[in-house]
């Protein structure tokens, strides 16, 4: 029987309420006047108020032994920042429905309440929560709560989660950018590239928010308004972010909680880069991910930066032509 009940109700929690505590001291006293008196009308109060008990344990039971739940992860989640976990409630009664559900996550915030789940039917909600670390999460199990119909006890069934998440860095006010020395090797290899540039397409009208500086002077002398020249751009210089994960006390929780405001640091300035269209690669000790454009591409950086982790003195040292001052390294005083 324990197994049997344990498979029917996983995480199965019973709690009283203020209303049970009530009903307990009433009871018994209205149980010793229906007694004393032998007024039938008190039998029938006190046989109504037990039936009710009765009633409300076997619906509330009944509700929670029916109803499922599926949470789904979002599409991407930042450490710190409020995101919306969906989340799917069946009721798989087919004549009752369940009411005034109360759905919570467990270990993080996040609750909602579902007025009405119709017999046979589903009701799908957006739970906000807030995961304070960066990294691989597991999907936190949710605990379903049912009060109705009379509120003696707070019923609950805790339904564990299959899969998981990536949290990304914590997103923070960016300061001056540090590019690493391989945009300089790279803007030797392909001297004058820039945004600017490149071969005549067309000659047109000025417009507002043309740049001066691509006014052609002898059309527009000739005829007599300003005439500008439309040029096929050019590709931006690929810049690079490293960052150094070596600190010289891996197990020292101060320096460990400033690598992580590096780490933030680091992927803060890669989304506004990116979000400009600027080609940017990204460099974490050893291991170089290659300039590149796209969500696509942001999100493997991300990705990259979420799962970092610090390691020790010389354990994973940059690339030489990455050393130097463009660096995203801990400064340790000495």
């Amino acid at each position: 029987m324990p197994g049997r009940f344990g498979r029917a109700f996983p995480g199965f929690g019973l709690k009283p309420t203020a209303v049970f505590w009530v009903f307990i001291v009433a009871v018994p006293i209205l149980g010793v006047a229906a007694l004393n008196t032998g007024n039938n009308a008190l039998y029938l109060l006190l046989s109504l108020a037990l039936g009710a008990f009765v009633a409300s344990g076997t619906f509330s039971r009944h509700t929670l032994s029916r109803i499922r739940v599926a949470l789904s992860p979002p599409r991407e989640a930042f450490a710190g920042a409020a995101v919306g976990l969906e989340l799917e409630v069946a009721n798989t009664s087919r004549w009752l429905p369940a009411a005034l559900v109360v759905c919570r996550l467990v270990g993080a915030p996040g609750q909602a309440l579902i007025p009405v789940v119709p017999p046979g039917g589903s009701v799908t909600v957006t739970l906000p929560t807030v995961f304070g670390r960066r990294g691989r999460r597991r999907l936190p199990a949710v605990q379903v709560e049912v009060r109705l119909p009379l509120g003696f006890f707070v019923k609950s069934v805790r339904w564990p989660q299959e899969g998981e998440l990536l949290v990304y860095p914590r997103r923070v006010r960016a300061g001056a950018v540090r590019f690493s020395g391989l945009v300089r090797r790279d803007d030797a290899a392909a001297p004058g590239r820039g945004r600017r540039g490149g071969e005549v397409e067309q000659l047109r009208e000025f417009r507002s928010g043309d740049d001066r500086r691509d006014i052609h002077w002898k059309q527009t002398a000739r005829q007599q308004r300003f005439i500008v020249m439309e040029r096929r751009e050019r590709s931006l210089p690929s810049r690079f972010l490293a960052l150094d994960r070596q600190l010289p006390r891996r197990d020292d929780a101060e320096l460990l909680g400033r690598f992580e405001d590096v780490v933030s640091e680091v992927a803060s300035v890669a989304l506004q880069r990116l979000h400009r269209g600027e080609p940017l690669g990204l460099i974490v000790g050893g291991r170089v991910i290659p300039a590149g454009t796209g969500a696509a591409h942001a999100r493997r950086i991300l990705e990259r930066l979420a799962l970092v982790e610090a390691v020790g003195p010389g354990e994973d040292p940059l690339p030489p032509l990455a050393a130097g001052a463009g660096v995203y390294r801990l400064a340790v005083p000495r």
